[in-house]
């Protein structure tokens, strides 16, 4: 989120939009987890972190506003 947040204020738009894109697909093949093997992205620790799935919600939904301003 704060990578996120961070590129798209300092007006790297197609980074952040990137690094959503990637969380998002991320969350949805592996679950919530704490965190995730850098590698084959598998979930690791508590796979239903909440923290993991607040992140998940605010940018699905900024996803959604998006595609529907278009």
């Amino acid at each position: 989120m704060l990578v996120e947040d961070g590129l798209r204020r300092a007006g790297h738009v197609d980074l952040a939009d990137d690094v959503r894109g990637r969380f998002l697909r991320l969350c949805e093949q592996s679950g919530f987890a704490e965190n995730f093997d850098a590698v084959t992205g598998e979930g690791l620790r508590d796979r239903a972190y909440t923290w993991t799935a607040s992140a998940y919600l605010m940018l699905a939904r900024s996803l959604a506003l998006e595609e529907e301003a278009v």
